[in-house]
């Protein structure tokens, strides 16, 4: 029942005399117009003739036995009360205003139609409170605008969808979009992803007409799919079963299939639907994705074959440490550099020097630390190729002393380094091998020799050449706990290395390794043993050596810092990482070297691209940088016109301390690969051995 305010009561005369007049007047009104009582049943007072027509009736009792001639006869049953309580609250509201309510109305012929109705509340003298209503048939036009309303809401719910259904897609990687009504076997959109990362029209990017039924798009499909899996093809493609796969709660569908790309590539597709039901129009609506999974499935595979070869080769295993590698080492770089250079400025105010040995002794630390580690966890190197380079057998020996200095430091035990036997310290040689034969052998003697023992490593040349080689036997001998005969047979065997690793302290750790390195260097390994006295471990190699002289074959040569020449020129170093930038720069000025740096490898092929030959004497080289690796940088100098600039001497100076690290090093057109953190004694060796070639290559 309609409401309203005692407050504002509005009081006229109206009575059976002012009636007459009011018919006059509504009758020649295009729309209804009707009067009712706001009280009790809501019994009409007054109805004009247009309301006959509105409601369909040819005469006045039509009107009442279809109305009841009441307002709630004349609103559809199921609107009455949304109708009075929108009026109520539109009177409550105070407006003076005609209240405006929208409601279904049942004609004669069973026919529903929309009004709009305007109305208004009056009191007066004889009739008491009434409301006079205008209404208008406005069922075309509310049911336009509800209609609008409709593809509003289905527009917003296929937005939500869609922004659901990308949303997955792009956890899944996807290079194609393709959205498709099941239930009417259309497409809704079709986008792929193309070179360059841009979303673009699926048919647009593939040169052909599009399709208008999804079936024939995926028929079409199928001349690109391998002869073998046509069936499965059409089976998982097939509509109806992608809408059953929906009714039975399966939502998400998986494939796989070889097939032949634009470009005659052959390639594994990997292909998920996502199935959803449109809730405004019940139709099942599909997002179907796809990605190119070949190289994945190949590096599976290879990933399988290197799996199956685990127990002697351990390839996988190789992936991981060469990434710790790098990861530790370059922040190693930075505590190490920067203990060093302060050692050199600081000067000796007591508190400040012991700081900065603790720093020192904990990054070597944690260096020798992820060095044992990563040794005893190389995988066996039986199947590998040698690379043979040359190198001076005294920066190796001084290398492998200084990695075993703090242990022997720390069980005080007496070391002797013997090179007296050697004629030939430039060689040609394996070095990374040599130096972890070397390394695990000098490891275990001190690590299996008690407190205030004997170590010594004895280097000693033959005079007899085989081969253009000369045999060098490095022996190692230690005074620990030794090895019992019945175990001597077996302490390289790969199986018992383990065992023999704990085995009452007796050494054996990483000796299969060794066994394997020496003998893809042609050489052979013995140990002689006594228990309670100690081990002597004999490595025979054939190593070559150069036939021309060379500096370095005076051992012992002091090193001094650059003269006049290379004052004339400079280091070009390149780093990105501006600390170990700053370190490696303040290092190489301490020896006396002039130096300009780099902060990427674009900003150094700029700088040599313009430069004077002979400005720069080397490049120091990181691999790791933005834009530019140092791989990349070292090719397009090598590419520089200028012949003299483009055969300048570059050392890779890298964390990535692997061997195929050095080797893509050398691949590139770099001269040598040194690995961080850097020891400047090590390094100025070879820089002037890098700079001393380059001369000899001029000559």
């Amino acid at each position: 029942m309609r409401q309203y305010r005692d407050k504002e009561d509005f009081t006229i005369s109206f009575d059976e005399h002012t009636l007459p007049i009011i018919e006059q007047i509504s009758e020649g009104m295009p729309g209804g117009f009707f009067i009712y009582h706001a009280d009790g049943d809501e019994e009409l007072v007054y109805i004009n003739g247009a309301m006959l027509r509105i409601f369909g009736c040819d005469t006045l009792e039509e009107f009442k036995e279809l109305t009841g001639y009441t307002f709630k006869g004349i609103v559809h049953p199921a609107d009455i009360d949304k109708v009075e309580e929108s009026i109520k609250a539109q009177i409550a509201h105070g407006s003076d205003n005609l209240d405006y309510v929208e409601y279904r109305i049942v004609r004669k012929d069973g026919m529903v139609r929309w009004v709009e109705d305007y109305g208004h509340f009056v009191h007066t003298a004889a009739y008491g409170d009434l409301f006079y209503v205008f209404i208008e048939d406005a069922t075309e036009r509310i049911q336009k605008r509800m209609a609008e309303l409709e593809r509003v809401n289905e527009a917003l719910y296929g937005a939500r969808l869609r922004e659901d259904y990308f949303r997955r897609a792009l956890l899944y990687d996807a290079v194609s979009f393709v959205e498709i009504n099941l239930t009417r076997d259309e497409f809704i959109s079709a986008s792929v992803l193309n070179a360059e990362g841009k979303v673009q029209n699926l048919f647009i990017f593939m040169g052909i007409q599009p399709f208008e039924k999804y079936s024939d798009f995926a028929a079409f499909w199928a001349d690109f799919t391998e002869a073998g899996e046509l069936n499965e093809y059409h089976r998982f493609f097939n509509i109806e079963r992608l809408i059953r796969c929906y009714e039975e709660g399966e939502r998400e569908q998986t494939y796989d299939s070889w097939v032949m790309d634009m470009y005659g590539r052959r390639r594994l597709s990997h292909y998920t639907f996502f199935l959803e039901k449109n809730e405004h129009t019940g139709d099942v609506i599909a997002l179907s994705v796809s990605r190119d999974i070949t190289e994945q499935v190949e590096r599976q595979s290879l990933l399988k074959s290197a799996l199956r070869q685990a127990e002697t080769e351990r390839l996988t295993r190789n992936t991981f440490f060469a990434n710790m590698s790098h990861d530790i080492r370059t922040p190693l770089n930075a505590i190490i550099g920067y203990a060093e250079l302060l050692k050199g400025c600081v000067g000796d105010p007591g508190k400040v020097g012991e700081c900065i040995e603790k720093i020192n002794h904990s990054g070597e630390e944690l260096l020798a630390v992820f060095d044992e580690f990563l040794k005893d966890n190389l995988s066996e190197p039986s199947r590998a190729e040698l690379t043979e380079r040359e190198y001076h057998l005294g920066e190796l020996l001084k290398e492998v002393e200084k990695g075993a200095e703090r242990p022997i430091k720390a069980k005080n035990i007496k070391f002797n380094l013997d090179k007296t036997g050697l004629s030939h310290f430039t060689v040609e040689v394996d070095y990374i091998r040599l130096r972890e034969i070397l390394n695990q052998l000098l490891d275990n003697a001190v690590k299996y020799t008690p407190a205030r023992g004997q170590v010594s490593l004895m280097v000693r040349e033959s005079e007899s050449d085989r081969k253009g080689r000369r045999m060098y036997r490095f022996v190692i001998s230690d005074t620990g706990c030794g090895i019992p005969e019945e175990r001597l047979e077996a302490i390289f065997e790969p199986a018992r290395q383990e065992k023999n690793a704990v085995y009452n302290g007796m050494p054996g750790a990483g000796l299969a390794v060794v066994k394997s390195y020496v003998e893809v260097m042609g050489g052979d390994i013995t140990v002689e043993s006594k228990v309670g006295e100690g081990s002597t471990f004999t490595v025979s190699l054939p190593i070559k050596y150069p036939m021309r002289g060379s500096y370095m074959e005076q051992e012992g040569k002091t090193l001094d810092a650059p003269g006049d020449a290379e004052d004339k020129s400079c280091i070009l170093l390149v780093e990105d990482n501006g600390i170990n930038r700053e370190i490696e720069e303040e290092l190489l000025k301490n020896l006396g070297y002039r130096v300009e740096s780099a902060c990427d490898g674009v900003s150094a092929y700029e700088l040599l691209k313009v430069s004077e030959p002979g400005k720069y004497a080397l490049v120091l080289m990181d691999i790791e940088m933005p834009g530019m690796n140092g791989y990349e940088t070292a090719r397009a100098i090598r590419r520089l016109e200028n012949e003299k600039i483009s055969r300048i001497p570059i050392i890779a100076l890298s964390s990535d301390a692997m061997e195929e690290d050095r080797q893509k090093s050398l691949q590139a057109g770099m001269n040598e690969h040194f690995v961080k953190p850097v020891d400047i004694e090590v390094l100025q060796i070879l820089i002037h051995k890098i700079l001393e070639d380059a001369d000899h290559e001029y000559e």
